[in-house]
């Protein structure tokens, strides 16, 4: 039990730290409400709860053991940052109400974007590689493997869902939209440079 804390705790300082999973659920929230930015959260999950499941298996540890395969992953990883932030950024020079509806209309895409993003990202592999190898070392019951990969999978959609719920308060609203377009131009210019710096490894 106290190692599952430890794990559960390690897992809640993941899911805190500022990078990609929380650009793209603050941008999908600003601009589709509530349902959006649930529906973002969704698809990180969903992409932690794969990674999850090939550490658990070993697939993990073979793809990081492949540099083509990594590599791959790598870059391919780092062309949809980058091409979400390109998108971002154009959509934030954007100001008129139609654009504004166009862009919110999106929001359909919001659990591709989030699956996507999380699932390609090459360091969410190895961090889950590093904690998972440490479990696998121990000898659990299929019980206890399964509450381990769905630790980090409930971590995560519950703190971007208590984000998420923050964001859409009223008086934080008023203010998040009077300063959206300079917010997305932030988080598209934010995506690139990850896409850069995740494609160069």
């Amino acid at each position: 039990m106290t190692e599952w804390m430890l794990f559960a705790g390690i897992s809640l300082l993941g899911a805190m730290l500022p990078g990609a999973n929380m650009a793209i659920v603050l941008r999908n929230t600003l601009n589709g409400g509530l349902r959006s930015g649930f529906v973002t959260a969704a698809g990180l999950a969903t992409a932690l709860l794969i990674h999850a499941s090939l550490s658990l298996v070993g697939i993990a540890a073979l793809i990081s053991q492949s540099p083509a395969l990594f590599g791959a992953i790598r870059w391919l990883g780092g062309a949809y940052l980058l091409y979400m932030g390109v998108v971002y950024l154009l959509s934030s020079r954007k100001k008129s109400p139609d654009a504004v509806s166009d862009v919110r209309t999106g929001g359909r895409n919001a659990f591709a974007e989030g699956l996507l993003i999380s699932l390609f990202n090459p360091k969410v592999l190895l961090f889950f590689l590093a904690m998972f190898s440490q479990v696998l070392e121990q000898d659990l019951s299929q019980a206890w493997l399964a509450l381990y990969g769905l630790t980090p999978v409930t971590v995560e959609f519950c703190w971007l869902a208590l984000v998420v719920v923050l964001l859409t308060r009223p008086p934080v609203q008023a203010w998040l939209s009077r300063v959206r377009h300079r917010i997305e131009g932030t988080v598209g210019v934010a995506l690139m440079a990850l896409g850069i710096k995740v494609g160069l490894g």
